[in-house]
């Protein structure tokens, strides 16, 4: 296997260090011709964490995809979540994934249960960190700890 270096700034002496990460043992890439398609497959991949249904992963998709059009003006947190409870936001998300209002309030209201949604604000660690800076590129890194 062959090792990648990555230097680290040493809080103790203020000079770089090196340290050896290896490389990833398996990679592939997702092509997402669309943000939607990148959100849809970020909930797909944490459909076994939550156990979402396709109607559930189409809004919390939809959901995100609207957080992260909004954070591209909007750096606060607290201001994406005030935002994101606007009617234009549920308005745009019922027509993303063509149900009724009706029915968004009941997906909204299971994914409540499920711990996806508090108070209508989507819980942190379901939102994929992506940056601006990154050139289109997400990288996920899994690791599997323990004996194989």
């Amino acid at each position: 296997m062959e090792n990648s270096t990555v230097p680290k700034q040493s809080e103790q002496e203020g000079k770089k260090k090196t340290i050896t990460m290896p490389k990833p043992n398996n990679m592939f890439n997702v092509d997402c011709a669309s943000s939607i398609a990148f959100f849809k497959w970020w909930c797909i991949f944490l459909r076994p964490f939550i156990s979402l249904t396709d109607k559930e992963t189409d809004v919390i998709a939809s959901l995100l995809k609207q957080r992260w059009e909004l954070s591209k003006d909007t750096k606060d947190p607290a201001h994406l979540d005030i935002l994101m409870k606007s009617d234009k936001v549920k308005q745009d998300v019922i027509e993303e994934c063509g149900i009724t209002a009706q029915h968004f309030y009941v997906i909204k209201s299971a994914l409540k249960r499920k711990g996806v949604l508090k108070d209508d604000i989507i819980h942190p660690q379901l939102i994929p960190n992506v940056r601006q800076d990154d050139n289109g590129i997400f990288r996920l890194l899994i690791q599997f700890k323990g004996e194989v």
